[in-house]
């Protein structure tokens, strides 16, 4: 993980919430950092759910994002990061209220071989769409997602092509220019 220096040089301490977090994931922590403008933990799919609890509590009231990063062929293979900020619920004609916005990311590494990842969709709804494009583009599962289906790729396409083992060229072609099905042909050079 990147741990970004502060202008001193000095490093940037832990906060509060790192630590609060560090004791949630329990045995499921990897690591931690603190940054200047983020910080971060790293932990085991089995950890999510209480670590998100923990961090609704300390005030992270809304889920910006959710990514997928493949990492083949280093072990572990899969990244989910979730990013979670603090927006604050007071006066929304204060002009400065979004200035000191804090941002936690979290860093879940599941299983290489059988990918799972517990579903944020019934804490935080806006995580279904995002859940449902990591599970079609890398083949991750989110157990316990209520509507667990492909939402890019045709439901009969074989694969997953954000995968770095993917090939360019797809695994089989349903439709060209011109009807023709089948095996992809080899590219040929001229």
């Amino acid at each position: 993980m990147p741990e970004a220096a502060s202008p001193t040089g000095a490093r940037a301490p832990l906060s509060d919430v790192v630590t609060l977090l560090t004791q949630a994931a329990s045995e499921s922590f990897i690591e931690s950092a603190a940054c200047d403008d983020m910080d971060e933990i790293a932990l085991r799919p089995d950890g999510l759910l209480a670590v998100v609890t923990a961090l609704r509590e300390a005030g992270f009231n809304h889920l910006l994002d959710i990514g997928g990063t493949d990492h083949h062929p280093l072990s572990p293979r899969f990244e989910i990061s979730y990013i979670f900020t603090a927006m604050p619920l007071g006066d929304q004609r204060d002009p400065h209220r979004l200035l000191n916005l804090k941002r936690m990311r979290l860093r879940v590494f599941p299983d290489d071989a059988d990918p799972v990842v517990p579903t944020l969709s019934e804490l935080w709804p806006s995580a279904n769409w995002p859940e449902r494009e990591i599970f079609d583009l890398f083949g991750v599962h989110f157990a316990g997602h209520p509507d667990l289906r492909r939402l890019l790729n045709p439901d009969d396409w074989k694969g997953h092509p954000l995968r770095k083992d993917y090939p360019l060229r797809g695994l089989d072609r349903g439709f060209v220019p011109g009807g023709r099905t089948g095996a992809v042909p080899p590219v040929r050079e001229s």
